[in-house]
């Protein structure tokens, strides 16, 4: 066994252009799937975030029965303001959040008194979607404060529909919780994005006392809970869910992985994606692993005829070339590997622009990260490929006829 090991390496060195040539092969397709895996994992986390940060927060708590009444009868569906302290109280103890948010949502008209255009409206608390709406930036204008009572921010898709600046006065109507129209006016604070067109199409944010002022209310639609990190998300959601139950709240949650349906779809497609290009990927390297090694049976034909005459049985010649597969897959593996470490951590810190996709309104960096699991996958299949890839020049090399292998020239 030692010395078919010693043999398969000597082999590697005699035939250096032919293993470059392989380990090339083998480095080429580990480094491609590292930069491409690690880009598409950056985009879920970015997008993730994003959303996270900017919609949706962690976590969400309505109202028991709102997500399947509240779309037709939100004004039934709401979580009463005398309970707010208990609720968030219990909330931060529970889940240890970093914010707990009030929002009222509403839908109406905004007018610049030429036209009117439909809206979907946030009230928020200001001091405390600081954080929660991290993700949200500032195009034009300043930040909602709690003092600015009319103060509102508008969408920038919103605010190009309108005939009107920074600073103007806009009338706002709704309809309140007895179904009368009611209006306000507010004044311009801020153009802001989301990064999502639809959205900014349409989004107005305004200070919470002004939109319950508006609906005639004093009760709220959701809280949402902001985490320290996203993974303590499940035992956050098991934690509240007991938690409600036991002090018979009348209350429900839901997850920001319920609520991100585009997420789940733009991940379903780069899993298909990115499935599909390993499979090409592999399927090159694989050919090309084999192509190479037929041509080496080739120039040793002669020796394997020799091998053979001098006792050597099929199985031994076939575990001879297995065994240089084996080294070159490894060696391959680990250099592609590490080059595809390196070209990771490159790309991410020359801070390359990605134009901005479909429905979205911002450019984005391009960046790569370095997921462990990537790396322990990308090198097994470089390893089992180079392998398989060398099973039919072994098996071919071993049944030449040992007569015809001494008389090759």
């Amino acid at each position: 066994m030692t010395l078919g090991w010693k043999v398969a390496l000597l082999n590697i060195l005699r035939n250096g252009r032919r293993s470059i040539i392989t380990l090339a092969a083998v480095i080429f397709g580990c480094t491609s799937l590292i930069v491409f895996g690690g880009f598409v994992q950056s985009m879920y986390d970015g997008m993730r975030e994003s959303m996270i940060r900017s919609q949706l927060g962690h976590i969400q708590i309505y109202a028991d029965g709102y997500n399947q009444y509240g779309k037709a009868e939100p004004e039934k569906y709401l979580i009463p303001s005398a309970s707010l302290e208990q609720i968030t109280q219990l909330i931060e103890e529970k889940s240890q959040a970093l914010v707990v948010a009030p929002r009222l949502n509403f839908n109406g008209l905004l007018s610049d008194g030429k036209q009117s255009i439909a809206i979907s409206g946030i009230g928020i608390d200001a001091e405390k979607e600081v954080l929660l709406s991290s993700a949200i930036h500032i195009v034009e204008g300043e930040d909602l404060f709690p003092e600015d009572v009319a103060a509102a921010h508008l969408g920038e898709g919103l605010f190009n529909s309108l005939d009107a600046q920074v600073g103007d006065y806009l009338t706002l109507l709704a309809s309140t919780q007895d179904g009368a129209i009611n209006a306000v006016d507010i004044q311009i604070a801020g153009v802001v994005t989301t990064g999502v067109k639809e959205l900014d199409d349409r989004l107005l944010r305004v200070n919470l006392p002004l939109a319950q002022e508006l609906l005639y209310t004093s009760d709220l639609t959701r809280l949402v809970v902001l985490l320290e990190e996203t993974e303590q998300t499940d035992l956050a959601v098991d934690a509240l869910r007991k938690a409600f139950k036991q002090q018979n709240l009348g209350l429900e949650l839901r997850s920001w992985w319920d609520l991100a349906a585009y997420y789940h779809q733009v991940v379903g497609l780069f899993n298909g994606v990115f499935g599909f290009i390993t499979v090409i990927v592999l399927v090159i390297v694989a050919l090309s692993i084999s192509n190479t090694m037929l041509m080496a049976v080739m120039e040793r034909t002669r020796e394997i005829g020799t091998i053979r005459a001098m006792g050597g049985t099929p199985t031994q010649v076939v575990g001879l070339i297995l065994l240089e597969s084996v080294f070159l897959g490894i060696i391959g593996s680990i250099v592609g590997l590490l080059i595809g470490i390196l070209a990771a951590k490159g790309i991410t810190y020359a801070e390359w622009m990605m134009p901005r996709p479909p429905g979205s309104t911002q450019d984005y960096p391009i960046r790569v990260f370095v997921v462990n699991e990537i790396l322990i996958k990308t090198f097994a299949l470089g390893f089992l490929v180079s392998l398989i890839s060398s099973v039919y020049p072994a098996v071919k090399a071993s049944r030449i006829p040992v007569v015809n292998a001494l008389r090759f020239t």
